[in-house]
């Protein structure tokens, strides 16, 4: 499991797996873990959602792809200000729905 910062100006916190196959999101409005989605694998492949579906710039936008950070557990809840279950978070993984 690895907690990143993804953003450059604005950052948000992610868990992902070991694999990149699974992440989830911290939203701080909500304080509580939410399904990360896709945003990490497009931040990292510069996907851009604004070009057509068969247009070569779908891909690889340099403006698309923000700054991801590893950082600590430590870290990461020195960024949401409270401490991270790592039991609550293994749940989350492994839940399949």
């Amino acid at each position: 499991m690895k907690y990143l910062l993804l953003g450059d100006d604005y950052k948000k916190l992610f868990i992902e797996d070991d694999k990149q196959f699974k992440s989830f999101r911290y939203d701080i409005n909500k304080e509580q873990w939410v399904p990360g989605g896709t945003e990490l694998f497009d931040n990292r492949v510069g996907f851009d959602v604004s070009e057509p579906e068969d247009s070569p710039y779908r891909y690889g936008s340099l403006s698309c792809m923000k700054e991801i950070v590893e950082v600590t557990k430590e870290e990461a809840e020195l960024f949401i200000g409270k401490p991270i279950n790592e039991e609550e978070i293994i749940k989350l993984f492994n839940n399949k729905s």
